[in-house]
């Protein structure tokens, strides 16, 4: 059945996606955009844009008109290359409030919703080092990396379902990678020859390609059980030389071979970017498989590397 989709954040990397995917699967997309000049790519792909902040009441409201299912895409902007303790913090603050603008406009239209999709990071699990994290790992009692700038966002949703009866669906995401976001950046720096080790090199990433993201969101709008969440990462998770190999591989550059302690990488790049990169992360996405169905088209980074750097569009099948 064809849902009518609201997308907050449609413009980013992992909004982008879902509204791609969400429009190949035959579902109506309304997309929440900043500015005319993203919202008329939004309709080249057949979705409906809807231009405004997420900031407050205002006209974007109306979108929530006859929608029956809401994905929060919405990410915090930290400016700067260093991204530090403060700036996520600030971040924090202010994907909290795009959340409670959203969260208080949707109690007060009350729109028969069947899901409401949020996103987070593996980091809100304690570490597990080398062993398999999933599901049911517990929750760290402070988020680390990326998650950070979620810190003040799960509360708000766990109360919202407990309170209000939101339908909230989790899909906590590992290192995403495509055409936008951390990793165009990253990949001039290879191939200028400045990438590094961070620590030993020795941590697991789990990575995921953005279009892979998107079918996720998708599964989880069409069949994903109310309360549930999932863990949305390729098959095989890779220690930090072997990924940063495989993509200098793929540019033609030499592959990064200085090793650079977390401390000193943390001044350079802040705390953070360095918490997400260096830490061990070895998901399992079997949850995601099984129930959810997703089909990865780029079941490992290699494949993902390729395409992510080619002009091959990474837009998922119907």
């Amino acid at each position: 059945m064809a849902e009518t989709v609201l997308v907050v954040g449609a413009s980013g990397l992992v909004g982008s996606a879902a509204v791609a995917s969400l429009v190949a699967g035959g579902h109506r997309v309304r997309g929440l955009v900043r500015s005319p000049e993203v919202a008329e790519g939004l309709a080249k792909v057949g979705a409906v844009p809807v231009v405004g902040r997420l900031g407050g009441p205002g006209p974007w409201a109306a979108a929530l008109d006859g929608a029956t299912s809401v994905v929060d895409a919405t990410q915090a902007h930290v400016p700067g290359r260093r991204f530090g303790v403060r700036a996520a913090e600030r971040g924090a603050i202010q994907r909290r409030t795009m959340l409670d603008a959203l969260l208080g406009e949707v109690r007060a239209r009350a729109p028969p919703l069947r899901s409401f999709v949020a996103l987070g990071g593996l980091e809100e699990y304690v570490p597990t080092g080398d062993a398999w994290l999933d599901e049911s790992t517990p929750k760290a009692a402070v988020p680390r990396g990326y998650s950070r700038l979620s810190a003040q966002v799960r509360p708000r949703l766990a109360d919202a379902a407990r309170s209000d009866g939101l339908p909230l669906v989790t899909l906590r995401m590992g290192l995403i990678y495509g055409s936008s976001g951390w990793f165009p950046a990253f990949v001039d720096r290879i191939r200028r020859g400045r990438g590094i080790v961070v620590g030993p090199g020795t941590n697991f990433a789990s990575l995921v390609a953005a279009s892979d993201v998107g079918a996720a969101i998708r599964a989880a709008v069409e069949v994903a059980p109310v309360g549930e969440e999932f863990l949305v990462v390729d098959d095989r998770p890779v220690r930090q030389t072997e990924w940063l190999a495989s993509l200098a591989d793929a540019v033609g550059a030499e592959r990064p071979h200085r090793s650079v302690p977390r401390w000193l990488a943390s001044l350079v790049g802040g705390t953070v970017n360095v918490e997400t990169f260096a830490s061990s992360r070895r998901a399992r996405n079997r949850a995601m498989k099984e129930r959810l169905g997703v089909p990865l088209r780029f079941p490992t980074h290699e494949a993902g590397f390729r395409a992510a750097l080619s002009s091959e569009p990474q837009v998922p099948a119907a």
